[in-house]
């Protein structure tokens, strides 16, 4: 064998624990490439059959073990047989041993499994002085910078006033960031109301000066942006701008992702890439850039679909079953392995409540017969 049982057991245990890393990742699913690997892999890694095997795996001896295997070993030299006795007796029986001796014990359980719950509002705040404000954990109704950048906040979403601030800090920097599994809702000195969606960055200035009101964005974010003809609002994301007046879009910016996609609700929105190339969105159109090279197309949106986040739901239309398991990873902070990499260009349509449990989006997608998941910690493994 190319990768010894020991090691794959231990790609095994880390797979449980939630903590392969891409690289091992890889040289698990290259094990799993052979038919006979991935039968295994799917009987050891149930649920059930971990929880029913800790009695076993309490009293397995590994040098016991190996020692038995080599005595049938020298008994049957044919070499395809060893493995075949390696990955069906010993294998399983490793995965075990390891998963007691590196997992931390619950109740004599082998592995922790819990539920995983939906994202949350949940946000921190970075004054451009240092401050740093947890909006989660804060109670407070009104938090005050070291500068008088003033903060009026409930418990999702908050304000920012800035009239009693010093004049020549008013152009200053602060960032609100929102984490995997986390949304928050900020209203803007000029009155601009942006939504943030998990994974996601806004830098702003404590109050809008000069000829424009320029902001910074990465992740998605949804704008609803205060009326002023004579005052455009920018904003820079991922080598792309977008100029309004007034209006409502959603900016989809992630960094892991190999597009960036601006979509128009109301009004009117110049986009431009870094090469000067410019498109005018009239609402219901989106533009769609190609960061690699910059290349810009516009297209028809679903609106409903697109905005479906800020309004509490998942809708997805057509989508590819990678880019939903993205979706859901970053809302519910979890981490997807696919054991089958076929099914990743599977493309579902679902529409489903975003507060809810996983579970229930799964069992759906399960529902089609195309595909099928399991649960262990915060891993999920498509099959």
């Amino acid at each position: 064998m190319h990768t010894s049982n020991k090691n794959i057991s231990k790609l095994i245990v880390r797979y449980l624990r939630g903590e392969l890393d891409e690289n091992k990742e890889k040289e698990l699913n290259l094990w799993l490439e052979e038919p006979k690997n991935k039968k295994l892999f799917y009987e050891i890694t149930k649920k059930e059959r971990i929880l029913n095997k800790s009695v076993d795996y309490d009293a397995f001896d590994m040098k016991k073990a190996w020692k038995k295997l080599d005595r049938k070993i020298s008994k049957k030299p044919d070499y395809r047989k060893w493995l075949s006795y390696a990955a069906v007796i010993v294998l399983p029986l490793a995965i075990g041993f390891f998963i007691l001796n590196q997992v931390p014990k619950y109740d004599n359980k082998i592995a922790q499994f819990y539920e995983i719950k939906s994202g949350e509002t949940n946000a921190k705040l970075y004054f451009a002085n240092g401050d740093v404000v947890d909006l989660k954990e804060d109670t407070s109704s009104i938090i005050r910078s070291a500068d008088n950048l003033l903060v009026e906040k409930d418990s999702d979403k908050m304000k920012i006033n800035s009239d009693l601030m010093e004049a020549g800090k008013r152009n200053e920097l602060n960032r609100i960031v929102t984490p995997v599994g986390g949304e928050y809702e900020i209203e803007l000195p000029d009155g601009t109301v942006v939504k943030l969606n998990a994974d996601s960055y806004l830098e702003f200035p404590s109050k809008f000066s000069g000829k424009e009101r320029r902001v910074v964005a990465k992740g998605e974010l949804y704008f609803d942006v205060a009326k002023n003809k004579d005052w455009p609002f920018i904003v820079e994301s991922e080598g792309m701008e977008l100029k309004v007046l007034g209006t409502e879009f959603n900016v989809r910016a992630y960094a892991d992702e190999k597009e960036m996609i601006s979509t128009l609700v109301e009004g009117s929105v110049e986009v431009t890439n870094s090469r000067g190339e410019l498109i005018r969105l009239t609402p219901g159109r989106q533009a769609v850039l190609n960061k690699s090279d910059q290349s810009m197309i516009e297209c028809k949106a679903n609106i409903e679909a697109v905005t479906a986040w800020k309004n509490g739901k998942f809708i997805f239309d057509n989508r590819r079953l990678e880019d939903i398991m993205y979706d859901l990873a970053r809302w519910y902070d979890v981490k997807v392995f696919f054991a089958n990499a076929k099914v990743k260009n599977a493309r579902f349509s679902v529409d489903v409540p975003r507060y809810g449990e996983i579970e229930s989006i799964l069992s759906l997608l399960e529902g089609t017969g195309e595909t099928s998941f399991t649960t262990n910690k915060n891993v999920i493994t498509v099959k």
